[in-house]
């Protein structure tokens, strides 16, 4: 779709033409479907330093009593004619002030939504670093950044706490990939985004059918520690989870 450009007069009487009213709608709309601490900032840092990819953020995080509606037409709204991918991030429990599920039966039934579903294969990776950012209220750090402060780092769980958190993330990651399993989905690893960046960005671009560029970003892992430096009683923790379906994730 092209938007006819209105025009205004120079000082000198000459026709301008105002840009900003020229784009198009013919650009491919996805999602990153994900839950907190799986690398979603850092992936969407990588696609909004591409030239032709557009990524918001949790923009269903809570309505505030928006409506969705409006929001979607915002987002995916006419753009720039570079612009060929644009979409935002969703976690698995937004909105957080609504309960109904108007946004998700609103993304299923889009037609033309392409769903990047990222995940994390040590789930126990996530359920600290989700802890640890809850303590110290620091979501993500840039490399222009002094270091984290060390405090309030180190955490504990119980079983109880942790077995839940391992079946509720998979559940979700479950629901997610059957409510989009008509949409073309592409299931990337935070692992690999960080182990091979290139090559996960690049299995993303042709996804969203727009040039290979390298992927930039100014941001840097939180949490690199040993699981055992983090986790104050986690010998006792891996000594539960063996023989489970859980035990991998303690194998460092």
């Amino acid at each position: 779709m092209l938007k006819i450009a209105n025009t205004t007069k120079n000082e000198s009487g000459d026709n301008i033409m105002d840009t900003d009213c020229i784009g198009h709608t013919n650009f491919r709309r996805f999602i990153v479907l994900s839950r907190s601490r799986t690398g979603s900032n850092m992936l969407i840092s990588f696609l909004n330093s591409h030239s032709n990819v557009h990524a918001k953020g949790e923009i269903f995080n809570r309505l505030n009593g928006r409506n969705y509606k409006e929001i979607f037409a915002k987002v995916y709204a006419q753009q720039p004619f570079h612009i060929k991918a644009r979409g935002f991030k969703i976690f698995y429990s937004h909105p957080l002030d609504d309960k109904s599920d108007d946004v998700w039966d609103n993304l299923i039934s889009m037609d033309n939504l392409w769903v990047i579903h990222l995940k994390r294969r040590n789930i126990l990776r996530t359920l600290i670093s989700r802890k640890i950012a809850g303590l110290q209220d620091v979501w993500s750090v840039s490399s222009d950044k002094s270091k984290i402060n060390d405090r309030n780092k180190t955490i504990v769980f119980t079983v109880e706490k942790l077995n839940k958190g391992f079946e509720q993330t998979k559940e979700w990651e479950n629901s997610g990939d059957e409510k989009f399993k008509k949409h073309p989905l592409i299931s990337v690893y935070y692992e690999d985004l960080v182990n091979n960046p290139e090559g996960t960005f690049g299995n993303i671009t042709d996804f969203l059918d727009v040039k290979y560029e390298p992927p930039k970003t100014i941001l840097r892992k939180q949490n690199p520690e040993r699981l055992r430096d983090l986790v104050t009683n986690y010998s006792e923790l891996k000594k539960a989870f063996s023989g489970t379906q859980w035990q991998e994730f303690f194998e460092e």
